[in-house]
């Protein structure tokens, strides 16, 4: 299945945007330069979900022997953004924990868990040497098989497609400055930030434009992540600012201040898919109403509206808590 059909399942699928492995073998694209990422997308039946974590923290060990490795993370998808679907804004938040509080509940035994993986490398050769892709395939896609629910749960020979995908880093930022250059964004990629102690909140906008447009694209997709990194509620212009809060202060659901994002990364497809190309627009946040809060800043809109104009398939924007990281 095409990434452009599948997102169009938005609904259907609560968001995740999983489809099958894409091969790069025939691919006329030269291969990526720079610091890349292997991605994947996954869904885990929960009689399996104990032998995925438990496979994932050995690729904590594997990983740090393989050159060029810079980091991972592991994130289990919770909910979906409402705001980016221009819901009103009385919505905001509502999506926010309806798989996570699905998970392991007794009355939902056929539910899948959702997962997305992000493995960092400083180069593709480094990504291909490190044999990772292998490594998935061994540890993790064995797992990937739908359950009768029967008591215990019964597997099946249903396959669980999964999504895997190279990604390279258009830009990034953090509350520091943005980061353009190809070490700038090594650098990011090797220093992420603690997103499992802090508990913070993963937003992922996965959208789809015709590959043509992608220079376009790129440089509004930048002045959308510097929006991100550098705007916050209440502001210094704003009667209730109060400079204890240099970043703002914390989203709820009852008011409309928000956070500046902790870090926010653009991550363009290294591979076309036909005449199309896929983006995730991966930010992290310090609570979920800072993100749903943002989408009301009439500066973030401004700067979304350009963005907007290129997609095709899209957007959507599913939360996750980060679960395992390592660097």
């Amino acid at each position: 299945m095409e990434r452009r059909n599948f997102l169009g399942m938005g609904a259907v699928m609560a968001g995740a945007a999983i489809f099958p492995a894409a091969s790069h073998a025939a691919s006329a694209e030269k291969k990526p330069e720079g610091a890349v990422t292997l991605y994947y997308e996954l869904r885990v039946p929960m009689p399996e979900k104990q032998r995925v974590l438990n496979n994932i923290d050995g690729l904590t060990s594997l990983l740090k022997g393989k050159q060029g490795f810079l980091s991972f993370s592991f994130k289990q998808m919770t909910g979906e953004s409402t705001m980016v679907r221009n819901y009103p804004a009385h919505l905001k938040g509502v999506l926010d924990r309806g798989y996570a509080d699905s998970d392991g509940h007794p009355t939902s035994p056929k539910l899948p868990l959702f997962y997305t993986l992000f493995i960092r490398f400083d180069s593709y050769d480094a990504l291909i040497a490190s044999q990772v892709q292998a490594w998935f395939a061994e540890q993790i896609v064995p797992s990937l098989f739908a359950y009768k629910p029967t008591t215990p749960p019964t597997k099946t020979p249903i396959k669980l497609e999964y999504y895997e995908g190279i990604y390279t880093t258009v830009a990034a930022g953090d509350r520091q400055k943005l980061y353009t250059t190809p070490d700038e964004i090594k650098t990011f990629l090797q220093h992420q930030s603690d997103e499992v102690t802090s508990r913070y909140v993963t937003v992922e906008n996965h959208v789809m434009i015709k590959d043509a447009n992608r220079e376009a694209f790129n440089q509004k997709v930048a002045r959308l992540l510097g929006t991100a990194q550098q705007t916050f509620r209440p502001d210094v212009h704003d009667a209730a600012y109060d400079d204890r809060y240099p970043h703002g202060q914390a989203g709820t659901a009852q008011n409309s201040y928000y956070r500046k994002a902790v870090t926010t990364e653009i991550l363009q497809n290294a591979f076309a898919d036909g005449n199309t190309r896929s983006y995730i627009m991966h930010g992290v946040w310090e609570n979920m109403y800072d993100h749903e809060n943002s989408h009301l800043d009439p500066r973030f809109l401004a700067a979304a509206g350009p963005v907007g104009a290129y997609v095709v398939s899209g957007p959507v924007e599913p939360f996750y808590d980060t679960i395992k990281q390592s660097h």
